[in-house]
């Protein structure tokens, strides 16, 4: 629908290539990159959007671009919003090209309305004849084969999950609840053993899921806006694991969220779990209120430096981007507005 079919010539196409070259992830520059410092500086662009300095912000943005091989693909949505938002066309074009390259389709660009206007600009005209070629290259850039078999795992946690939570009642505990917590067991092995060989089995090392393409997907961010654009399919898993006593994973998460192959909010998310189910059983885990919430309302400074150690922000600016998010799902013409952490 969005596709540009107009004459590229091979000096054209050589040129955006080589630009996004240093956008593709290589691992060898993995352990000198900290996540840690990326999610900081996210959060510091945020607080610029609110003081209203988008030229402040999309300099930031910028730093990001050069000194980090792998930017989650709504974070590229975010720099490309802000850039439509100042009418920068040279950024515009740069971020677009580099959601291309992080495996964000078209049609979901299409679905939000400030990127969307981006499909319909002459100066992106190029980048979007590339679409295909930029798209291989993020293919290439991911582990397919372990991405369809989280794929694989996903569909068998929502089948048993289903049971569970719509099943016939008087089997729900008896037969269904018995056979999830199995199978919450026999995927996380799996997940475990990716996350020891390769990362933790997220956006940077799975990509997307091939479920972004489907209907049902386009549909739920039609509802919902693409703040939730990302992969959440083994975290969602290990949520399930850890909605009941479990010995942590902590160790080799830290890892992975300093190498960015997970998301600092899904590690605050786990231990969440960790600490409204297993508390005092495997351990003294501690709260980060980004899912389950401390009812020790003292708390709250403990909290935040926990948070701040993962690079996460004060919970009060997580409250305030929970709010504006909620106006804007109360007034669905302004759904779409620039992505918040």
């Amino acid at each position: 629908m969005y596709r540009y079919r107009g004459f590229v010539t091979f000096r054209d196409k050589l040129k955006v290539i080589v630009i996004l070259l240093i956008s593709i992830c290589h691992y060898d520059c993995l352990m000198g990159q900290n996540y840690l410092e990326y999610q900081r500086i996210m959060n510091r662009v945020d607080e610029d959007l609110f003081a209203e300095d988008n030229s402040l912000a999309l300099a930031r943005l910028d730093s990001v671009f050069c000194q980090f091989d792998f930017i989650f693909a709504k974070h590229c949505l975010k720099a490309l919003q802000i850039s439509l938002f100042e009418n920068d066309s040279a950024r515009a074009n740069k971020w677009l090209a580099k959601s291309f390259v992080q495996g964000i389709p078209l049609t979901v660009i299409g679905l939000d309305s400030l990127a969307g206007k981006s499909l319909e600009a002459s100066m992106t005209e190029k980048t979007i004849a590339l679409y295909d070629s930029l798209h291989r290259a993020y293919e290439s850039r991911i582990n397919l084969s372990l991405s369809r078999k989280i794929d694989s795992l996903l569909v068998i946690d929502q089948k048993y999950t289903r049971k569970v939570n719509d099943g016939f009642f008087l089997l729900k505990y008896t037969v269904y609840y018995k056979q999830w917590l199995r199978n919450n067991r026999r995927q996380f092995l799996i997940i475990h053993e990716i996350t020891k060989q390769y990362g933790f089995p997220g956006e940077r090392l799975v990509g997307l899921g091939s479920q972004l393409e489907d209907s049902w997907s386009l549909r739920f961010f039609q509802r919902v806006g693409l703040d939730f654009l990302g992969d959440k399919r083994a975290y969602f898993m290990l949520l399930h694991y850890y909605s009941s006593p479990r010995r942590d994973l902590n160790d080799e998460l830290m890892q992975s969220l300093t190498n960015g192959y997970l998301p600092a909010y899904q590690y605050a998310a786990i231990n969440d779990f960790l600490a409204r189910w297993g508390r005092g059983i495997y351990g003294d885990y501690k709260y980060f209120n980004v899912w389950h919430i401390d009812p020790d309302k003292m708390s709250l400074y403990d909290v935040n430096q926990r948070r701040h150690s993962i690079g996460l922000s004060d919970y009060d600016k997580q409250l305030r981007n929970e709010i504006i998010y909620n106006k804007r799902w109360n007034n669905r013409r302004e759904l779409n507005g620039v992505i918040l952490e």
